[in-house]
Formats: C-alpha cells, structure tokens, sequence
C-alpha cells in the first residue's frame, strides 16, 4: 500500500508587540505566499485527502488558504495542538495514527520541527523547509509502519 505525506511549513507571520507567538497571524506576504504554494501543490496533481494543521493561527490560516485552492471546505481542515512546537517522536505520533483509508495527507506545522521530521521520514535532511515550502513524502507501507528512513522525497516545493 502507497501512502503519500505532504509537510508544508506555515505561511510567513508578523510578530505583532503583546501577542502570544501561538496567536501570530500571517502577514501581508505570508497570505500571498500561501496562495501561490497553494496553487503549486494544486498542479502538481497528488491532492491530498485530509489537512491536518498545527491550532497556532499562522499554521491554521495557511491551511485554510491551502484547503480554498484544493477544493477542500475549510470546515475539514483538522486542528492539531500536537503539532504546535512539536518534536519528531510527536509528529511521527500523528502520522501513526492516521486513518488507513486515507491514502493522501497533509501536515501543516512549524520549524524545525517539519524540518526536522523530513529528515527523519527520509534519511535527507533539507537543512531549513522557508515558509510555505513543502515536501512530498512517499512511503510503501502503511501509516502505521511509517518510521526512520521509510519515506521517499517525491517534490519539494520552496
């Protein structure tokens, strides 16, 4: 069984004087990024089935910028707070515990920790994925089986 893994880093934020780094929004560029990386991935031709997204406001807004170009209700977009500054053992948690039936995912998250699980997943470290990047991960196996080294990098996008 084929799975495909799609880690997407956040649009860039402000850091707005007296708002907590968890409530950041997405800045002026941050919007545009998230449009055109939203595009991107649209092209690309592997939609993903399920968004699963970081709760912090500027992870949480670019996938809903991502679910509007996919075709997805943001309605679906499925808040995380695991994600929000996670280490790999807690990413590759969520990914373990996926649904089996679904074949297409995307992660939404923060630095380093995407960064840090890309390489985990794929043995090929991608030093620092920038804002709005994102990485296609393939895997032979099952969600449940995803480990160190079993993923493939298909596309990256940055």
């Amino acid at each position: 069984m084929q799975k495909d893994l799609f880690l997407i880093r956040h649009a860039e934020s402000s850091h707005p004087r007296g708002v907590d780094d968890f409530d950041r929004p997405l800045n002026e560029r941050g919007f545009a990024e998230a449009e055109s990386a939203g595009k991107r991935l649209v092209k690309y031709g592997t939609p993903p089935q399920l968004l699963i997204s970081s709760a912090a406001k500027r992870a949480f807004n670019t996938a809903l910028i991502f679910s509007d170009q996919l075709g997805i209700p943001g309605h679906q977009v499925q808040p995380e707070n695991m994600i929000y500054e996670a280490r790999v053992s807690s990413l590759l948690s969520i990914v373990n515990h996926l649904p089996e039936d679904y074949n297409c995912v995307a992660l939404f998250g923060h630095n380093p920790g995407i960064s840090e699980f890309a390489g985990y997943l794929s043995d090929e470290y991608p030093d620092h994925i920038p804002t709005a990047g994102i990485i296609h991960l393939r895997f032979d196996s099952t969600w449940k089986s995803v480990s160190t080294g079993s993923g493939q990098i298909q596309w990256k996008s940055f």
